[in-house]
């Protein structure tokens, strides 16, 4: 196996363990210790540089573990070790996997093909359940899951594309960030190639939310990085104006596409109403989650949300149903877990991209999609606090927008 090959199977590795719930099949302790292990000797085989930033990265999660134990006791222990473990395999990956975001864009190219050779016939109404009901693989949350493709339908039996992944909101954000890196990285072209309108189509099959909402902020992103508009002043101006028109047409988006308006309705209403329903919804989500995070704001809660059961029961239940991963990492490690994540976030796209305006939207970009799920329990996402490799032998001589 060429060194290549093995970096393209890291990269579908931290994808899979990151979004695909058929792994559930194994445990998951067992599933992220094999995997650090599996990067762990890779690290042997490709050449790969840790430098200072990274292991005081690490050390600032280690010494927020540390604190948790001191308070909590071995409560903490477990779950602290867990997540060290997965961002030990995000440390990892955005070393070993010379440029990490090229390869991960032309894994996510094939899933999104695959994922329409499926949803296609299942959306013009063939029983595609009934097809592949032989291969369907058990999981944790009853997903109808097949290893490739999760046919599992909304409650109100609407059918939307989630690919490999847990949810359509799930898939929609992985989506959302391959377009993202292909615009930071000034693959203008790639964008407007067969591989970008694939991408394009495929969000748009997720019937995402939020997917659509960074789809808007991705446009913007594309203009100002296009070099279609020459000037500077231009380029500056530009982002008002647009923000302008972004805010107008998601108002009427949202009142005339039935299951955005509607959705976003009943969850304003539910959370102004605070029913118990209300603390799973995105809304009412951080209406609950902000309340824990006032009582601990810098340091958080730990990992495990086993230190919250004795100020409210129900917690180990509600957990399972939010979605709004902003403020469920806060949670967990307090604004300084948070700020660091943001900082070394925008730091690495205004290092890739030499770009204040890039960086700004970036971050709104993962705001938004964090605002939607739990993204940061995963690798996937914490390697986005690391600076990657990069080498100029894979990636595409094409000019910076």
């Amino acid at each position: 196996m060429t060194i290549n090959s093995i970096q393209y199977f890291l990269t579908l590795l931290i994808l899979l363990i990151s979004g695909c719930p058929a792994v559930d099949l194994i445990n998951k302790e067992l599933l992220y210790t094999g995997s650090f292990v599996i990067f762990v000797v890779a690290g042997f085989y490709v050449p790969s540089r840790i430098n200072r930033r990274d292991l005081l990265i690490y050390g600032v999660f280690f010494g927020i573990g540390l604190m948790h134990f001191i308070t909590f006791g071995s409560l903490t222990a477990i779950s602290s070790i867990g997540f060290l473990v997965r961002l030990g395999i995000a440390l990892l990956a955005a070393k070993i996997i010379h440029n990490f975001s090229y390869r991960y864009v032309t894994i996510m190219s094939v899933l999104s093909g695959m994922s329409l050779i499926f949803f296609i016939p299942t959306f013009m109404g063939v029983d595609t359940q009934d097809m592949f009901s032989v291969f369907r693989i058990p999981t944790e949350f009853n997903y109808f899951h097949i290893g490739v493709h999760n046919f599992s339908a909304d409650m109100d039996g609407r059918v939307r594309n989630s690919g490999l992944f847990w949810e359509p909101g799930a898939f929609a954000g992985y989506l959302v960030l391959a377009l993202f890196f292909l615009i930071r990285d000034g693959l203008i072209d790639t964008v407007l190639s067969t591989r970008g309108v694939l991408l394009v189509i495929t969000l748009i099959s997720t019937q995402s939310t939020t997917g659509y909402v960074a789809l808007m902020v991705l446009i913007l992103l594309f203009i100002y990085r296009s070099g279609w508009i020459k000037s500077r002043a231009a380029k500056i101006l530009v982002v008002p104006i647009f923000f302008l028109s972004y805010a107008i047409s998601t108002l009427l988006l949202f009142s005339e596409v039935d299951f955005l308006g509607e959705k976003i309705d009943a969850q304003l209403e539910s959370a102004a109403m605070q029913d118990n329903s209300s603390r799973i919804n995105r809304f009412g989500n951080f209406l609950y989650d902000s309340k824990w995070i006032i009582s601990r704001p810098l340091l958080g809660w730990s990992a495990t949300p086993q230190t919250r059961v004795s100020v409210d029961p129900e917690v180990l239940d509600l957990v399972e149903g939010q979605g709004n991963g902003l403020a469920g990492f806060t949670i967990k490690f307090g604004l300084i877990g948070l700020l660091v994540f943001l900082g070394l976030f925008a730091f690495n796209t205004h290092r890739n991209s030499g770009s204040a305006i890039t960086t700004f939207l970036g971050m709104a970009l993962v705001c938004i999609l964090l605002t939607g799920e739990q993204f940061l329990n995963f690798p996937f996402f914490l390697s986005l606090m690391f600076s990657p490799e990069v080498s100029k032998r894979l990636l595409p001589d094409v000019p910076r927008a």
